[in-house]
């Protein structure tokens, strides 16, 4: 995954008002977004059509410069309370937490690590739900409006694996090493692993399940 993925999908998880990615083009300079600025400053209520929010998501992405970009993305999330579903971002390039912000770091290394004391310490019951979450993904069976997959596609791809559920208890490990998060609504749940950090989890899995670890 290259750097320009890794900040579409870190923009697109951390901010979700049109406001705030003018305001990242604004507060950076760039002058695509001038012809915006009577619009937004006039109306609270302004939005972007969706073709003007994906160039907007792209002039950030390919315009900016490492140091501006880390700077002005870390200005505008600190301007107000955000509830952010998935909480961190671990990334080849750039890292993200809401204690330090966002920052050029490449903590993988660390991360491989936890992946593998999660499947060391449920003894290799979490691997084919990860693996199922994974699989969905690829084949583009996601959720489309929430990300994620559902619970019975999960259940579905991982009998289509031969392997089992795990335990509650797994998934709350999981989650505290922030491998797994449970997205969505209420009504409509999904359960996902951090895009970003997918093709570490899957080569991950791919090394245990060779070492003739899986259960």
């Amino acid at each position: 995954m290259g750097k320009d993925k890794e900040r579409e999908i870190l923009l697109r998880r951390i901010f979700y008002k049109d406001r705030d990615f003018y305001k990242i083009g604004k507060l950076s300079g760039l002058s695509w977004f001038d012809k915006f600025e009577a619009k937004f400053e006039r109306d609270k209520y302004a939005y972007f059509t969706n073709e003007e929010k994906k160039e907007a998501i792209e002039k950030i992405i390919l315009e900016l410069p490492d140091e501006k970009f880390i700077e002005i993305v870390n200005r505008v999330f600190k301007e107000e309370e955000r509830y952010v579903e998935i909480d961190r971002f671990v990334g080849k390039y750039y890292y993200f937490d809401l204690n330090v912000g966002l920052k050029l770091d490449n903590k993988q290394d660390e991360l491989k690590k936890e992946v593998w004391k999660a499947l060391e310490e449920t003894k290799g019951r979490c691997y084919y739900f990860l693996k199922a979450i994974i699989e969905l993904y690829k084949e583009g069976r996601w959720d489309k409006a929430y990300g994620g997959a559902t619970w019975v596609d999960i259940l579905a791809k991982i009998r289509e694996l031969g392997g089992n559920y795990p335990p509650p208890r797994d998934l709350a490990l999981l989650k505290s090493y922030k491998i797994y998060y449970k997205t969505g609504s209420r009504r409509y749940p999904t359960h996902t692993v951090p895009e970003e950090i997918i093709p570490l989890v899957e080569e991950v899995l791919n090394q245990y399940f060779k070492g003739g670890c899986n259960s």
